[in-house]
């Protein structure tokens, strides 16, 4: 089952812990407005995603973030399918992110 987090806290404690935040907007999303730190983004609507997600680790863990909580949701679900132990999703995405940005 996938892990949600939905508090600036939550994510800070498991970035501090090495956790490595993926962001799954478009590029236009991503450069608009991004959580401090998050330096990599694989769209998941044009399949950079899917052609990307072989170069991660799967023994590490990984936060994903989209807009509204539900292509980061789809996108921590297929790794999870594809063998990633431990990925948590941003509830709620970027709208919901009450934390600092860039």
């Amino acid at each position: 089952m996938l892990k949600e987090i939905s508090t600036e806290e939550e994510y800070n404690e498991l970035i501090n812990q090495g956790a490595i935040p993926i962001d799954v907007r478009s590029e236009e999303e991503y450069n608009a407005a991004k959580i401090p730190n998050t330096e990599i983004g694989y769209d998941w609507n044009n399949g950079e995603f899917m052609d990307k997600f072989i170069d991660l680790d799967s023994s590490k863990t990984y936060v994903m973030i989209c807009r509204s909580g539900n292509r980061s949701m789809q996108a921590g679900l297929f790794l999870m399918t594809n063998g990633f132990e431990s990925v948590y999703n941003l509830k709620g995405g970027m709208i919901n992110w009450s934390g600092p940005t860039d």
